[in-house]
């Protein structure tokens, strides 16, 4: 065939291609409008915070805003839950002292979830994952440089190994050295424990000891003595569960004190009767901090106090009441937390982030390390913060959603769930966590069940399980923005 013949034939039958391509694209798109989604796809409509309606859909590829299906089975709900979610952005500036006192996101109204299913994933529309609202914040703080401490914890190697990870939250990259006192163990126990503190940059050196618990703990005194350095002001003994929330809070409340002088600090029993029985004394739980000019005083009569045969931070009361001059400093913010079951109402209080917190792993169950990681995005004095949702819903970072059973405007006191009796109120607790309110019976808490950091965003799920029926779970997304 001719070249030119070839070309003719071409030019008539581009019509004809044209024609048949307009014809398949109408076929494609009139059998997609009848053909129903791909398995891969599940479209279901679901309110936003404004009340319309978004689309969520489960393409994997279509975007990272999803719930978690996944994290949600971990925590054991296999079946279906309630589900809720709110998205703050923070705006931080370093000209911001503090956090912002509002936050206006709406009462959770919540959609059930079917997690019996084989996905892992539900992926949400765009338009869902808006910020529910944006809040100002200072720029956290760097690590605290806190060289000038030293602490001492008597334990066993068992404990002390579950301590590492909230160790590492407060002690972790500071400087601060831990000295911790056990019992004989072997060897390869003792490098698998040192390994791990390494790895979480802890300072971390433990000693081995054939003596009683009680005498190592006072032994402590001696052993923080004999290895402060140059830049020791403080030396701290403390249980193996005692938390420290915001190292940097504390470092700079102890520089409000002056070093060089005696100082015995610490916080007394919260319950007036034991404190009747034990005496005003620094508790161990909430931290015994001493300078080193009383360290050197009492190091000075070290053998005598050391007979004295009574708890350890009793002993440790004992030996400077009966020959120093220095007295016991209350500092407020630290906390013996000496009442357990329902520690609601103390979490819940909306007062400054204490300094210290203890018994969190024995006489109540929270999850310190989580509670404290919200203060990587909206800085140290975030967790925990209060803010009034309405009349009735309030949210307490890191710990709770909470619901009272009727309007709550009692800002200042302190719901006393753990002890619910009259003298408690008026004489148990009140001098130490007072003002009170009475329980609210009927309140109904979301308790946060996990914080987990996604790149820059922090995923926190609060859950309230019902005696019967599905769980409701508000997740918390956390994010930084620039806008």
């Amino acid at each position: 065939m001719s070249s030119l013949l070839l070309r003719r034939t071409r030019q008539r039958l581009k019509p004809l291609l044209a024609a048949s391509v307009i014809l398949a694209t109408i076929t494609v798109f009139l059998l997609s409008r009848t053909q129903p989604p791909q398995p891969h796809v599940e479209t279901v409509t679901r309110p936003s915070s404004s009340g319309t309606g978004v689309v969520v859909n489960n393409d994997r590829n279509s975007s990272n805003c999803y719930v978690d299906l996944e994290l949600l089975r971990s925590h054991g709900y296999n079946s279906s839950a309630e589900y809720r979610r709110w998205e703050i952005a923070v705006r931080r500036s370093p000209s911001q002292s503090g956090v912002s006192d509002t936050l206006n996101v709406p009462v959770p109204k919540f959609e059930i979830l079917d997690l019996d299913t084989d996905d892992d994933r539900i992926y949400l529309s765009d338009a869902q994952c808006v910020p529910t609202a944006t809040i100002e914040a200072p720029v956290p703080k760097a690590r605290a440089d806190a060289s000038h401490m030293m602490f001492g914890v008597s334990t066993s190697l068992e404990r002390l190994s579950d301590s590492l990870g909230p160790f590492a939250h407060w002690a972790g990259g500071t400087g601060a050295r831990i000295f911790a006192m056990v019992d004989v163990v072997p060897k390869k126990d003792k490098l698998t424990v040192l390994n791990r503190a390494q790895e979480l940059d802890i300072k971390l050196t433990i000693i081995e000891s054939k003596e009683e618990w009680l005498d190592r703990y006072f032994r402590l005194t001696k052993v923080l003595w004999e290895n402060r350095d140059a830049h020791t002001q403080w030396a701290v003994i403390i249980d193996d569960d005692t938390f420290f929330p915001s190292m940097s809070n504390l470092v700079e409340r102890l520089a409000t004190y002056d070093a060089s002088k005696p100082y015995y600090i610490g916080a007394p029993t919260e319950n007036w009767g034991q404190m009747n029985i034990f005496s005003f004394m620094a508790y161990g739980g909430a931290g015994v901090f001493l300078s080193l000019p009383l360290l050197q005083q009492m190091n000075e009569v070290y053998d005598v106090c050391y007979s004295f045969k009574d708890h350890g931070d009793k002993r440790i009361s004992q030996c400077i009441y009966q020959h120093t001059t220095t007295k016991l400093t209350w500092e407020r913010g630290l906390f013996q937390v000496d009442f357990g079951g329902d520690v609601t109402g103390f979490f819940e209080s909306g007062r400054p982030l204490p300094l210290s917190i203890h018994h969190w792993k024995s006489w109540y169950d929270v999850d310190v390390v989580a509670l404290g990681r919200a203060a990587a995005i909206c800085g140290d004095d975030c967790p925990l913060r209060r803010w009034r949702i309405s009349d009735r819903w309030y949210f307490i970072n890191g710990f709770s959603l909470v619901q009272y059973s009727s309007p709550m405007n009692d800002m200042i006191g302190m719901e006393q769930t753990w002890d619910p009796s009259d003298w408690a109120r008026e004489q148990g607790y009140a001098f130490s966590l007072g003002p009170l309110r009475p329980k609210d019976e009927k309140k109904v808490s979301f308790r946060m069940k996990s914080a987990v950091f996604e790149g820059q965003r922090l995923r926190q799920l609060y859950v309230h399980e019902p005696d019967s029926g599905s769980p409701r779970i508000l997740e918390v997304i956390w994010s930084v923005t620039d806008e």
